[in-house]
């Protein structure tokens, strides 16, 4: 999501001096692949670029080629990072053994509709569905919003590693002195009030972590009922099972999205830490893994689409 944010303030820079520019989109993949469809990589006249389509081995191919393979209208190129490939050691990296199929589309100044597209469902929070001049339609989703609820120091490094990952980050905490803007300088809304700060959608997920006992209770109670993806909760599990007897909440009603302790078993010390297993946990949870090792996993590292991943299928 941060990469979207990035092509954006490109494009927005690129307009302002009245640039044109070309967007590359992975519309398809066969085998292995770095990067799913619905990956971008703006390139803009000046040569600045902004977001990617490989680990590396096509960028500078289209920073050389993407002009001239776009003077008569967008064109879907196909690339073999195969080692029998033309994007092999001897050609432009070792590739990823794939196949890629990439669209190059030619933008001018105010004439980007698929970028404009991308704002709108950034801003407005509502998925909107593209289709392609070559006739591939593509589903856009709002990024995560996160509600963090306390703002003790370690919610400063959650903070900002999801906004790093761009996410939208709301901090809430009852505690005037404790939920200040200057604490959480990057965060998109701080409220000094128990309960979550901003309105819960299909892309919110939650953390409680107030250290309060009073007030994750009360805060528990306020989310049980929302239709959260992730629901974690800071601390022992001993505690977690007080406060849903307390709060008069059924387990077995919360389970799929309850997370308590909350985060991945990395061994994590410290509030850096903590947070870097937190946000792993909610990035699994969204695309729904469990947060193993991939050298464990059977198949494809990609193997399924998620709701929280562009999908993109052929007309």
């Amino acid at each position: 999501m941060k990469e979207r944010e990035r092509i954006l303030e490109l494009w927005d820079a690129a307009q302002h001096a009245g640039e044109s520019a070309v967007l590359a989109t992975v519309v398809k993949t066969q085998g292995s692949s770095y990067r799913l469809p619905g990956a971008r990589l703006l390139l803009t006249q000046s040569g600045q670029h902004a977001g990617s389509i490989s680990g590396g081995c096509l960028e500078a191919e289209l920073l050389k080629k993407a002009w001239w393979l776009t003077e008569n209208g967008p064109v879907v190129r196909r690339y073999d990072t195969t080692p029998e490939g033309e994007i092999s050691e001897g050609g432009f990296g070792l590739g990823c053994n794939g196949i890629i199929h990439v669209l190059l589309e030619r933008l001018a100044p105010g004439n980007a509709p698929v970028l404009e597209l991308i704002r709108g469902v950034h801003q407005q929070r509502r998925p909107a569905g593209v289709t392609h001049p070559t006739g591939w339609e593509e589903t856009l989703n709002p990024p995560p919003r996160l509600l963090i609820c306390g703002a003790g120091d370690d919610a400063v490094p959650l903070a900002e590693l999801a906004k790093y990952l761009g996410w939208q980050v709301f901090i809430s905490d009852g505690r005037a002195h404790y939920a200040r803007r200057d604490k959480f300088p990057q965060a998109d809304g701080v409220s000094v009030r128990v309960g979550p700060s901003a309105a819960v959608d299909p892309w919110t997920v939650a953390v409680i972590m107030s250290h309060s006992y009073s007030q994750d209770l009360d805060v528990l109670r306020e989310l049980a009922s929302q239709p959260l993806r992730y629901l974690g909760i800071l601390g022992p599990h001993k505690r977690t099972v007080q406060l849903l007897a307390d709060a008069g909440l059924d387990v077995t009603r919360l389970e799929a999205k309850l997370h308590s302790p909350m985060g991945l078993d990395l061994g994590a010390d410290g509030p850096e830490q903590v947070a870097l297993a937190v946000i792993a946990e909610i990035q699994a949870a969204l695309n729904g893994r469990e947060g193993g090792a991939l050298r464990e996993r059977d198949g494809s590292i990609h193997g399924h689409e998620s709701p929280w991943v562009q999908s993109i299928v052929c007309a």
